[in-house]
């Protein structure tokens, strides 16, 4: 879903020069916004978009209480400002127009800044398959076209957790950034598993990749299927280990304690070695 607001009026402070520093200048801005999906069960409703009107009168407060010498600045800080009042908004691209630059050189300039919201999460994973460390190098792969910025862990050797008669697994944790909500990126999740012939016979048996999202920002959230901070993340050393070489001060919301921390109070270890990927 876009929203498209246009020509929206009103002062403020810009330019670099002496002269545009001491007087307000007119500026028209323009905002395309694009919005998370809803289920749409009640549509027509307010709460599934945002108020347009709201929208324009948050601009034209915000703007006239800035002083700064670039448009570039001023729309950068404008998309940063709706993301932050707006949660639904996913993507905020302003458009800031400066009419009658310098008087008479030119009828009027534009700058564009588009902003997408970013979450940092944090997802494991696991695998005990024949070939379980290129099966987890394939699934980060694949799930780098929707997390951006990924830090992997290192990957270690570890026991099976319920049902022991099976190969150990390799596991390992990444963190990265996403302009996806909780359930969106559960999805993606889920297709890679499939992309990767995951089939779970039984609970704890081999799987050929396992990926679960372990936190998502600071979110506590439990939804259907999904439940953030993963509810068994603090108890799970082959979790805690690899995402405390990446993230160990990320503090846990439910138990405000750090990843490092979490990790020092586990008691039984899973964890063999580690395992050297270029061995």
């Amino acid at each position: 879903m876009k929203i498209n607001i246009n020509g929206i009026a009103t002062q403020t402070i810009i330019g670099c020069y002496d002269y545009e520093r001491n007087k307000e200048q007119e500026v028209l801005i323009d905002i395309c916004i694009e919005l998370y999906q809803s289920n749409w069960t009640k549509p027509d409703i307010l709460e599934t978009t945002v108020d347009y009107d709201g929208v324009v009168d948050f601009i034209r407060e915000l703007v006239p209480n800035t002083s700064y010498n670039l448009l570039e600045s001023l729309s950068e800080h404008i998309s940063e400002k709706l993301l932050k009042q707006y949660p639904l908004i996913k993507v905020a691209h302003v458009v800031v127009a400066k009419p009658a630059i310098c008087g008479i050189k030119a009828k009027h300039i534009t700058v564009s800044h588009t902003k997408k919201r970013k979450f940092k999460v944090a997802l494991a994973l696991g695998s005990n398959d024949t070939l379980a460390m290129q099966q987890i190098i394939s699934a980060i792969e694949i799930l780098g076209e929707h997390v951006s910025d990924i830090s992997i862990g290192r990957f270690y050797k570890t026991i099976p957790v319920g049902y022991t008669k099976q190969n150990d697994f390799i596991n390992t944790a990444l963190i990265g950034y996403v302009n996806l909500r909780p359930e969106e990126l559960l999805g993606k999740i889920k297709v890679t598993e499939k992309l990767m012939g995951k089939h779970e016979v039984f609970a704890n048996g081999p799987r050929s990749i396992d990926i679960d999202l372990i936190l998502f920002d600071d979110l506590i959230y439990t939804h259907n299927f999904l439940t953030v901070p993963h509810k068994s993340m603090h108890l799970r050393d082959f979790v805690l280990k690899p995402l405390a070489d990446v993230a160990g001060n990320w503090v846990h919301p439910v138990y405000n304690k750090t990843i490092a921390t979490l990790l020092t109070e586990v008691g039984n270890t899973s964890i063999i070695g580690e395992v050297d990927y270029y061995k």
